[in-house]
């Protein structure tokens, strides 16, 4: 199939990223030391100087990002009243919090204690003018730089690594939101709700069908987005205490699919249908210029949505197997087509 037309006009869904990225670096490191030992063996004295000039250089770059450090704590104490309630501490762990700091401060120990070796064994010879500029160069010069000159910002495939590891996305809040607000507490209780309904023998998958248009935009009754799907009825409510509302009503709607056959009968289908809700705050934070998402961030957005979504109730017991996600490209008569096409393909 082309990949346009997957997932009823949706495109195909994003998966996770993976360790590539590092693979590659660690690759391109380990090739660059081999070469560089090949080289370095010559002699004694040209391996004593080419460790002397690494163990330098990565003493200078650790320092060097110590002293950018420090520029950003001059910003910062600007704020420490009002983001950091009046705490030196909070002030600087925010501005010298480092992913893999062990590996940083292990790595600075030994190459401080490499250089401090190599010049009190041969002071005359790496006492010299060309390595305190290289070092100075590296400390307060090279790193202030490339800030101002932005070639320290990350580009936007690493901000969306971090976005998305450490789950700051709005589609992730979106998503937790949805789970924990909603779906953790209806979806355990779907399979008993059917079962005391009036539509009990009729809806043969006890599933949710959860629509999520890629344009983000709900409808306020289904059947304006596509006529041959019509409301039925509600499953019985389920009464909850929530967030200090007692017996909190939560209600399920049963839709019909009416498919016209070629011999003009009309197959009919009923299934526990819905929007993901959620996504309607996307449409309209595209919609607010105040919100600054644009529609292509939002695109991205709904995807990360969706694949945050399954993860989450792929790993809930209680949810595991209570649901269908139904994307849908939002445009033309397709959510019929989209749920009887799930019918033929997995069975009903």
């Amino acid at each position: 199939m082309y990949p346009k037309q997957r997932n009823n006009g949706f495109h195909p869904l994003l998966k996770k990223r993976g360790d590539a990225a590092t693979l590659a670096a660690l690759f391109v490191v380990a090739f660059s030391g081999v070469i560089l030992f090949n080289v370095a063996c010559a002699s004694v004295e040209q391996l004593r100087s080419h460790i002397f000039g690494v163990a330098l250089l990565t003493l200078s770059l650790e320092l060097g990002e110590v002293v950018r450090r420090l520029c950003l704590v001059i910003e910062e104490i600007q704020h420490k009243q009002t983001r950091y309630e009046g705490s030196w501490m909070r002030v600087l762990y925010s501005s010298f919090d480092f992913r893999n700091g062990g590996t940083i401060v292990v790595l600075g120990t030994v190459s401080f204690l490499v250089v401090s070796v190599v010049l009190y064994l041969d002071c005359d010879t790496f006492c010299r003018a060309e390595y305190a500029v290289f070092f100075f160069v590296n400390c307060f010069v090279a790193p202030q730089l490339l800030f101002l000159f932005g070639f320290r910002d990350l580009s936007r495939v690493e901000v969306s690594q971090i976005i998305e590891k450490e789950n700051k996305n709005v589609a992730a809040g979106l998503a937790w939101s949805y789970y924990f607000g909603y779906l953790k507490l209806v979806l355990p209780h779907l399979e008993g709700l059917i079962g005391k309904s009036d539509y009990k023998y009729k809806i043969a998958k006890k599933k949710l069908f959860i629509l999520l248009p890629k344009n983000c935009y709900a409808y306020s009754r289904i059947s304006d987005a596509d006529p041959r799907i019509r409301y039925a009825g509600n499953l019985p409510s389920l009464d909850i205490n929530r967030g200090g509302i007692l017996q909190r009503s939560y209600k399920h709607p049963v839709h019909r699919i009416e498919m016209p056959r070629p011999d003009g009968e009309i197959d009919n289908y009923y299934v526990v249908l819905e929007y993901a809700t959620p996504l309607m705050s996307l449409y309209d934070m595209s919609e607010n210029p105040e919100c600054g998402m644009s529609r292509e961030e939002r695109d991205e957005q709904v995807l990360l949505f969706i694949c945050k979504l399954r993860e989450i109730l792929d790993s809930c017991k209680d949810c595991r197997g209570k649901y269908k996600l139904v994307p849908i490209s939002g445009a033309g008569w397709e959510i019929a087509d989209a749920l009887v096409g799930i019918h033929h393909i997995h069975g009903w």
